[in-house]
């Protein structure tokens, strides 16, 4: 533990991720964005063992669900021009005729929330933008967020940012996350390491936490 002018300051792995001042956040867990990473087996593995224990040793388990805003009344012209190239289309008239479907929006059955894990909706990759979760974090008393989830690129380095911004020890769970295209995978994790994010495997958060419950 480091120490600033009275102030106490977690350094170690162990002490960062403390199940007393720590979240568990699943990023995007749902039907229509987790299956589609090239490592889902291996991230649904992980964090199957991972929402495990943090139940036994009291981490709060969060999990996000992306809800887009209405297309045609409430998206905004930067974002619907997104949508068009990933959807790699040129007349925006093609995204209208796009469906919904409920089932995507619904957390995969392997890691399916338990009563006392939170489920919250964001409209945009980072966890912090246009919801309450900073305030349930603090209302909480949590210190650090610990991340797994789909895409790497999108919103696990988005709100990791946000999150250390904000103040928040940011732990990224480099064996669970990932993405549809595993370049852009492997570069966000890289950038993530060279900026000097905290960076563990599932297996290693594991250990501390089956600490905990001795």
């Amino acid at each position: 533990m480091l120490e600033l002018a009275g102030k106490k300051i977690p350094n170690t792995l162990e002490e960062i991720i403390d199940p007393g001042r720590t979240a568990l956040l699943l990023w995007d867990m749902e039907y229509a964005i987790a299956p589609n990473a090239f490592n889902f087996k291996e991230i649904v593995a992980n964090l199957k063992m991972l929402t495990g224990l943090a139940r036994q040793a009291g981490v709060q388990i969060f999990y996000s669900v992306q809800t887009p805003f209405d297309l045609g009344k409430e998206e905004a012209g930067v974002w619907v021009r997104l949508r068009m190239k990933r959807a790699n289309v040129a007349d925006v008239a093609q995204l209208l005729k796009e469906k919904d479907d409920p089932h995507g929006r619904e957390i995969i059955d392997e890691l399916k929330p338990q009563p006392k894990d939170i489920v919250f909706h964001k409209r945009r990759p980072d966890g912090f933008i246009g919801t309450d979760f900073d305030l349930m974090l603090r209302s909480r008393g949590i210190k650090t967020i610990v991340i797994g989830g789909v895409a790497t690129e999108g919103g696990v380095e988005g709100t990791a940012r946000t999150a250390r911004n904000l103040g928040y020890d940011m732990v990224v769970l480099k064996d669970c996350v990932g993405s549809r295209n595993r370049e852009l995978h492997e570069m966000a994790l890289k950038l993530m390491e060279r900026t000097q994010f905290d960076m563990a495997t599932a297996e290693e958060v594991a250990a501390i936490w089956r600490g905990g419950n001795k």
